[in-house]
């Protein structure tokens, strides 16, 4: 029996035994495609293919936008930037002269080169994926300028509306002249005013500003403080330094002290009044640094520096300066006293009411606070001097039978008494009515006196001859009125000026007859 033949099936023409039940109706289904299943598979594999192809090259790309900015938020416009895929030398993107670039990227991580005209150049990475489209590069010059000793001058504790002086020292590290500006930042951020400072190649300066924290500023903890931090960053770069307080709330609204009212006379003994200012502090809180000062704003007769000077708190007096004193420290809830006193000299003018101010301040206020200091001087001093003779007025010029003529000279005393309650200086006597009181007959032969204290007594000479007109042989008599000028006590640029009106009579003899 010659074999039977079975012709090989040719591909796509096989035939499928699907057996009976489901198997065999989804085979009948297949019938009128079974000719066509290797082509349909061809094109499964196609589309497969370029689906993948289409995935890995467009569909998984990211449009990332990258910003090159400087360390003050400022765009770079003239900046360049190139991106390397990892492991790559050979950067896949390259642009320059914008600010913002544009570019899409599959996810993943990156390295970058940004660079910009004045700043140092900066490498780093970033990393790509749906929701890391946006990069921002931060660049900043290259100054090597440091900031040093700034945490050790900001004091431990500050207030809301108050003002701190402080100093840095800036550090020059580079072998160029830097112009460099300082940024405050955290919780000081926007409280400094600082100028550009020009910095030698190696050199140090020192910088000095002022601290301003606004009156608007919050304080959560009212008896504690809350913790703060400064930071001191210079332009341009990431340079910093920092240092921690507490701020606390501005004391001000809740210190509180009283009026005063003092008065006194011109004495001899300086008489003077005492008074007491009281400072209460009602914070929860110690405050320190107070200053109590004194001025005079309205003294007309007196002057205001003048009374200002009869002024001293006690426990400084007659030091330099002791209208002003320092008050380290106040406790919280406590108080503080201070004991003021008026001491008025004999050279005082009679005012009843000067007016002046006790101020009270410290760097932290927003503004002194300031209460009325009223003063009274009730009683001036008198000042003065008295004249007199040594011998009995008038004086007699008797007739010399001897010689035949009034020529008979007599010397006397002038006795020059202070009888005031004052020193008195530079004293000078002359002569008013010289033409009929000629000094030809009556001279001061000692005329000045340096200094005359309270109670004292000078003697000056006087040199009487008999006078011209009474040698007529008629007789009669001369008076002579005497002047004295002192300085004044309390004007010391001035001279006091006073006249003795027919002082000394001469009384002449007649002529026998």
């Amino acid at each position: 029996m010659d074999p039977i033949d079975y012709d090989e099936p040719h591909p796509g023409e096989a035939e499928f035994d699907m057996g009976e039940g489901p198997a065999a109706q989804v085979g009948d289904m297949l019938d009128p495609i079974k000719p066509y299943i290797q082509h349909i598979v061809a094109a499964v594999i196609i589309l497969a293919i370029v689906w993948f192809a289409y995935d890995y090259f467009f569909a998984s790309l990211i449009e990332v936008k990258i910003t090159l900015k400087n360390t003050e938020g400022e765009l770079l416009r003239d900046s360049s930037l190139e991106i390397f895929a990892q492991g790559s030398a050979e950067p896949l993107f390259s642009e320059k002269n914008k600010a913002t670039y544009i570019v899409s990227l599959k996810p993943g991580r990156y390295k970058f080169e940004a660079k910009s005209d004045d700043y140092g150049i900066e490498k780093s990475g970033f990393e790509v994926s749906q929701d890391e489209k946006a990069h921002m590069i931060e660049l900043e010059q290259d100054l090597d300028v440091e900031i040093i000793e700034f945490e050790e001058n900001v004091p431990d504790k500050m207030f809301v509306g108050g003002k701190t002086q402080l100093s840095v020292k800036l550090k020059n590290n580079s072998d160029k002249e830097r112009e460099v500006e300082l940024v405050a930042e955290k919780d000081i951020e926007g409280m400094v005013s600082t100028q550009k400072i020009t910095i030698s190649a190696g050199a140090t300066e020192t910088v000095e500003f002022e601290l301003s924290i606004p009156s608007n500023t919050s304080v959560k903890d009212q008896k504690a403080g809350d913790k703060k931090e400064a930071v001191l960053r210079i332009k341009y770069t990431n340079e910093k330094e920092s240092a921690n307080f507490e701020l606390f709330p501005n004391p001000a609204e809740n210190i509180s002290f009283n009026n005063l009212s003092l008065d006194a006379s011109a004495r001899e003994n300086k008489d003077k009044d005492e008074g007491n200012i009281t400072i209460k502090n009602s914070n929860k809180f110690a405050v320190e640094n107070l200053t109590l000062t004194l001025e005079i704003t309205s003294a007309p007769k007196n002057g205001h520096e003048e009374v200002l000077s009869w002024l001293q708190f006690s426990e400084i007096a007659n030091e330099e300066n002791s209208h002003e004193i320092e008050i380290a420290n106040i406790i919280g809830s406590g108080s503080v006293r201070k004991e003021l006193q008026l001491v008025v000299p004999l050279t005082a003018k009679k005012e009843l009411d000067i007016k002046g101010n006790i101020i009270l301040n410290a760097p932290y206020f927003p503004e002194p606070i300031n209460k009325t200091l009223t003063i009274s001087v009730k009683e001036e001093a008198e000042f003065g001097i008295s004249l007199s003779l040594s011998q009995s007025s008038p004086i007699e010029i008797k007739w010399d039978d001897d010689i035949g003529l009034y020529e008979n000279e007599d010397e006397i005393l002038l006795e020059v008494k202070n009888d005031g309650q004052i020193d008195l200086k530079n004293l000078t006597f002359l002569v008013e009515n010289d033409e009929e009181c000629s000094l030809e007959w009556f001279e001061i032969k000692t005329n000045h006196i340096d200094q005359l204290p309270v109670g004292r007594t000078e003697e000056l000479m006087l040199n009487i001859s008999a006078p011209t007109a009474v040698r007529t042989h008629q007789g009669g008599s001369v008076q002579c009125n005497i002047e004295y000028r002192y300085d004044d006590p309390v004007k010391t640029t001035e001279k006091i000026t006073k006249l003795e009106e027919g002082f000394l009579k001469v009384v002449a003899e007649p002529i026998p007859s």
